[in-house]
């Protein structure tokens, strides 16, 4: 039960801690200064209840021993401490100064007051390790040398008494000197270790966070190649099955149907499951079957695919003639070739009813021409035959009403021969 107190209230100070720090930082969690204020977090976090463990038996101690100003002392620092620490109304930058600040004054009045060089010693490098993981290097290096000038101006007091510090006067300017150099190095080398570790660190994490970036542009850059190999698997469905014209797929190896669209199924008269259990042969009259071989062999990337005729045969046995227009395409890994079927019987027979059309009118220029045209120069020669005999005994006025009438007829027939070969001529030019 008491456990279980103890861990309530715990989770409850935690939480409180946590809220109440956590809200000030304005940092993302890729830059480092996110993860100096969750260490500071941290710190804060532990601190107040071990220094709160640490400072029961030391004040006992301490009133024990008869150092009731140190008592009020420690009491005091914990307070401000915790104070500083967990109010909302500073930044984290702020609180952190402060509690530099503390450290810095704690290590003075214990080398100063109570002649603790070694506590003096204990805060100070708590004072350079903990600016050396929130602060720049400049606040690093300057802890240093604030150590620095704090440990020799201490020196000079030992040696020279301007400053009436008795407990200091115990140790002598060499032994002080000999700990301050010493304590100075081991500073001096664990700053630059916290500072070279933390360049690292931020280095990695600039990194990492490239990476990130990186990675998420080419997931995103992923994402839109999928959506648009989807829209244009979409779209090459939408065109391929619902075109108009019949579309059939073939594998080039074996000529096995592969895919076959709507009009397909709705031309040939098999349904699409039939479709692709048959060849490409099926659907060929067998004296169009070589023809069909010699245009379906397989074909160099290169070589230009030209349209051919050829004949097909629907399910209930009807002719088909059809113009193929066909293209390499890879589908499922395999060698395949799309083909566009285009019913051209309509046009075949309307061709032909032209070429009868056109060979009526040629034979009826041919009429014109040779049948009529011979009866009617015959008349033409007879007339200037008349003339030229019977000129002075007939009416040579109605001979030449009689010319006049055979020249118009005979220009009537060269035009009717002109404009049929005209038409016929047009008529071959649109067809073909």
């Amino acid at each position: 039960m008491f456990r279980t107190f103890l861990f309530s209230c715990w989770y409850r100070y935690k939480s409180y801690v946590e809220t109440g720090m956590q809200s000030a930082s304005k940092f993302e969690f890729q830059h480092l200064e996110y993860w100096q204020d969750r260490l500071f977090v941290t710190v804060v976090l532990y601190s107040l209840p071990a220094g709160f463990c640490a400072l029961v038996p030391s004040v006992w101690l301490e009133y024990r021993s008869g150092h009731l100003l140190l008592c009020y002392f420690d009491i005091a620092s914990l307070i401000i401490f915790g104070i500083v620490s967990l109010c909302r109304g500073f930044s984290l930058k702020a609180r952190k100064v402060a509690v530099a600040v503390i450290f810095a004054t704690i290590a003075i009045i214990f080398m100063a007051v109570l002649g603790s060089f070694s506590m003096g010693c204990i805060y100070l490098f708590t004072l350079s390790v903990f600016v050396s993981l929130q602060f720049s290097d400049k606040a690093a290096y300057g802890t240093v040398a604030f150590n620095s000038v704090a440990f020799l101006t201490f020196a000079a007091d030992i040696q020279f008494h301007a400053v009436d510090l008795p407990l200091l006067y115990q140790t002598s300017v060499n032994i002080w000197l000999v700990y301050t150099m010493n304590f100075l190095l081991m500073n001096l080398v664990v700053v630059g270790l916290v500072r070279q570790l933390l360049k690292s660190l931020n280095q990695t994490m600039v990194k990492e966070a490239w990476l990130t970036k990186e990675l998420k542009k080419g997931l995103e850059q992923q994402a839109r190649l999928n959506t648009h190999l989807k829209n244009s698997e979409e779209h090459y469905r939408t065109l391929f099955y619902h075109s108009p014209s019949p579309k059939l797929i073939f594998e080039t190896d074996n000529l096995q149907f592969l895919q076959v669209n709507k009009a397909a199924v709705t031309v040939y008269g098999y349904s699409e499951g039939e479709f692709l259990n048959m060849k490409l042969t099926d659907i060929h009259p067998e004296e169009c079957i070589q023809n069909m071989l010699h245009h379906v062999k397989p074909a160099d990337e290169s070589q230009v695919l030209h349209p051919y005729v050829t004949q097909h045969v629907s399910k209930d046995g009807k002719r088909i003639h059809t113009e193929i227009r066909r293209s390499n395409i890879s589908i499922n890994g395999k060698n395949a070739r799309l083909m566009v079927a285009t019913d051209i019987t309509e046009r075949l027979l309307h061709t032909a009813a032209i070429e009868k059309q056109n060979e009526k009118l040629r034979e009826i220029a041919h009429l014109q021409s040779h049948v009529i045209r011979l009866p009617l120069a015959r008349i033409m020669s007879i007339s200037e035959l008349i003339k030229q005999e019977y000129g002075e005994q007939i009416d040579l006025q109605l001979i030449n009403y009689l010319d006049i009438s055979v020249n118009e007829l005979d220009s009537v027939i060269q035009q009717i021969v002109t404009e049929s070969t005209v038409i016929t001529t047009e008529q071959q030019e649109g067809v073909y």
